[in-house]
């Protein structure tokens, strides 16, 4: 079984503990080795004897377990491997009959009657369960048997964070080329459930929306008799206060913006941010926090869709204190970029395809780069 290679990101995987598995494999394998006495419709036709072999006639499949012993009632679901699973989407009728389930007899078999001969997933479900995924790969109509394998089960959960540091307000975390998708809260946590071992390798897609953990607004102190900047001797010193955005600025200010140039895409090099006026005005703020945005008033500044006075940063990351060789310690500036024109997904809810599990044993996160590349290398 084989599937496109993906970006690596990391997921915790939670192994099933073995007693948990031994229940289950006790429930299962009650119904698998009991057997229905019956075989379903969709067994291959021409079965000879009990262990004497069969004679395959079309495209068929058989379900078997670690050790080749064969198991019954397991449903095979078949998808495109390009399908994914979010905003109801329906899966392509891929089967003659769709009406009718692809059953394993009790020798493990099931026919296959396609609509169309390809490359497919296909699920197969005892149960509720989900027992394997694999491709299923159908070149033309020579006869052919398919054999599907059990895989081992984990349980895959995890957290999904964005580069911006930005909040997750709503999505989903998808496995492409199945039917299996889990929402995410709003801090980033999801669980997919228990699962072959083997989804590690297949390419996963998540859906979302975000916004900024939190607005401020730095708006620059003008003097009331002639309107310009506050004055220190000969030196124009620019000061500013700061203070929370109401929720209808916020909301302005975080909207998407309408025919911004893109960073990654739409411009060779990102819009930069001009620090010697940006930092003066980040300073005024009491507190500055990943994933936030400031949006710097001025009195020319003015955010590049022309819906809003100021120009709005996302701070990528926090002042960092450091010590000099004297031994006195010194506070970095925070690295800010135009949240217009670097954030990709500001204001609207974005898709990351073909990304991957990467189970480890330290960590759980998956990685989601909603800022360009170029807006990243400082």
């Amino acid at each position: 079984m084989s599937f496109p290679s993906a970006p690596s990101f990391r997921l915790q995987r939670r192994s099933v503990s073995l007693a948990a598995l031994a229940v289950l494999s006790m429930l299962v394998l009650g119904c698998i080795f009991g057997g229905t006495g019956t075989d379903t419709e969709n067994g291959v036709a021409d079965k000879k004897a009990e262990n004497a072999g069969v004679t395959i006639s079309g495209v068929s499949a058989r379900v078997v377990d670690g050790e080749g012993k064969p198991i019954d009632g397991v449903t095979l679901r078949l998808y495109q491997p390009e399908y994914r699973p979010v905003q109801g989407s329906i899966s392509a009728i891929l089967v003659r009959d769709p009406g009718k389930a692809l059953v394993s007899d009790s020798g493990g078999y099931v026919k296959l009657q396609l609509t169309s001969f390809g490359k497919f997933v296909v699920e197969g479900v005892l149960a509720g369960q989900t027992l394997f995924y694999d491709t299923l790969a159908v070149p033309d109509t020579t006869s052919t048997l398919f054999t599907f394998r059990t895989r081992d089960l984990k349980s895959y959960l995890g957290k999904v964070k964005l580069v911006s540091g930005m909040r997750i307000d709503s999505g989903a975390v998808f496995i492409r080329g199945t039917g299996r998708f889990a929402k995410m809260d709003t801090a980033g946590n999801y669980d997919l459930g228990l699962l072959p071992s083997d989804v590690v390798r297949m390419a996963i897609g998540i859906r979302f929306s975000s916004s900024p953990v939190s607005v401020k607004e730095a708006t620059l102190v003008t003097r009331p008799d002639n309107g310009g900047p506050i004055m220190l001797g000969d030196t124009i010193k620019p000061t500013y206060t700061c203070k929370d955005a109401s929720k209808a600025d916020a909301d302005l200010i975080s909207a998407p913006a309408q025919n911004i140039p893109r960073a990654d895409t739409a411009t060779p090099e990102p819009i930069k941010v001009d620090t010697a006026s940006v930092n003066p005005a980040l300073k005024s703020c009491d507190t500055l926090q990943r994933g936030g945005v400031i949006n710097v008033v001025g009195p020319e500044s003015k955010s590049a869709g022309g819906d809003a006075s100021g120009t709005p940063v996302i701070i990528l990351q926090n002042p960092v204190e450091t010590a000099s060789m004297f031994g006195d310690k010194r506070l970095s500036d925070p690295y800010v970029v135009s949240y217009e024109a670097c954030v990709l997904s500001a204001g609207q809810e974005s898709t990351s395809f073909d990304l991957q599990f990467q189970p480890t044993s330290a960590g759980s996160d998956i990685l989601i780069k909603d800022v360009a590349e170029k807006c990243l290398a400082r």
